[in-house]
């Protein structure tokens, strides 16, 4: 079982500089996903798990959250959010050499009995990526993910290391290849380059909303500027599906995310943010442009920890042939049952860490999908 760390004793009314002192507590305990609430302990996500980082008698005040909002972002946030709105802000600070950089969600809600309370949580966005082999891929993944023309989608829940994955792999790439030209487009701007040893040209970030209006418009811009690689933060509607499709089919190496759980799923989620009357044109459009799709989830292991656990298919010629006579409706069982004759499937990835004792078998029936009868 994961030890609980001891609970900061955050003080009453505390100043800003109070607050980056308990997120330096938080980064030390590995805490991610940190939640100020009214009138609740402050929760902070370790290793996937819910742990509180305050001591239970020491709730959160709903003028200690206003005064954070005020002086972190701003006094005219306080209305904007007590207007019904949300709002998303980055959030920066420095303490001696190290930076500490969050991805921030506030909104009003209902919270226990109170009716207007107010919730900020912060997100902890590491300055770097891990190295791409720290991610211990299958080699079918290894071997295929580099891909200078053609589509790749990497999928999965929030939280499931998508963006971690393509982040090592873009400097990776760039560390390793001269003639890699990687432009990509985020929201928000997650991890930074700085330290990647770049053998060709830096890779390029634009904020969407900040630097370009639209991920579609994103990759219009960057096919303009001739990359290699093309990568943007969440491919989820039509136009923008649309459009990584197009930069792919063009010459590029076109990467998006996608939060779908399953190989099949994922190419029946792109066809159908179309108009029913285009169906069958993006279909096979996407039979050309698609190379690899990779699901992942990350499962509690019985340490306390978290693994990643991938389904996951490399389209070659051959399965693209027989996708080309099957009718795009019949996709969906037949890439189930490719997977799962490849071995590639997520219960398969699964029960080989339940077999290695690394899972239980609770949890391999929980994200397996059986039932216990």
């Amino acid at each position: 079982m994961m030890d609980r760390p001891e609970p900061f004793r955050l003080e009453a009314n505390f100043n800003v500089e109070q607050l980056q002192a308990f997120l330096a507590y938080c980064e030390q305990v590995g805490a991610s996903d940190v939640v100020f609430q009214t009138g609740d302990a402050v929760w902070g996500e370790i290793k996937g798990r819910q742990i509180a980082l305050t001591p239970p008698a020491r709730t959160i005040k709903d003028g200690e959250i206003k005064t954070l909002m005020a002086v972190a972002f701003g006094a005219e946030l306080i209305g904007v959010i007590k207007g019904g709105n949300d709002a998303d802000r980055p959030y920066r600070f420095v303490i001696g050499n190290a930076t500490s950089r969050y991805r921030v969600n506030i909104a009003s809600a209902q919270i226990g009995d109170a009716e207007d309370g107010l919730s900020i949580t912060m997100r902890a966005i590491p300055e770097s990526p891990p190295p791409l082999v720290w991610h211990k891929l299958p080699a079918v993944i290894e071997e295929n993910l580099f891909q200078p023309r053609g589509l790749v989608l990497i999928c999965g829940p929030t939280g499931s290391g998508k963006t971690t994955l393509m982040s090592s792999f873009y400097a990776h790439t760039s560390e390793t290849n001269g003639d890699a030209k990687i432009l990509l487009y985020e929201d928000p701007i997650e991890f930074l380059f700085a330290k990647v040893k770049n053998t060709g040209p830096k890779i390029r970030q634009m904020q969407i909303g900040k630097n370009i209006p639209s991920f579609a418009r994103g990759i219009r811009n960057a096919m303009r500027c001739k990359p290699m690689l093309i990568g943007i933060g969440e491919a989820r509607d039509a136009e923008t599906i649309g459009s990584l499709i197009e930069a792919a089919l063009t010459g590029h190496g076109a990467y998006g995310t996608m939060h779908t759980e399953s190989v099949s799923e994922t190419i029946s989620r792109a066809i159908q943010v179309f108009p029913a009357d285009q169906h069958s044109a993006i279909a096979s459009k996407i039979i050309g442009a698609l190379r690899l799709i990779v699901v992942q989830i990350l499962v509690p292991t019985q340490d306390g920890g978290r693994v990643a656990v991938r389904e996951y298919l490399y389209f070659d010629n051959e399965i693209k042939r027989e996708m080309s006579d099957t009718p795009y409706t019949q996709w969906g069982g037949y890439l189930r049952r490719l997977v799962a004759v490849k071995k590639q499937d997520m219960t398969t990835g699964l029960r080989e860490l339940m077999e290695r004792g690394l899972i239980d078998e609770k949890v391999f029936r929980r994200y397996a999908g059986e039932s216990n009868a």
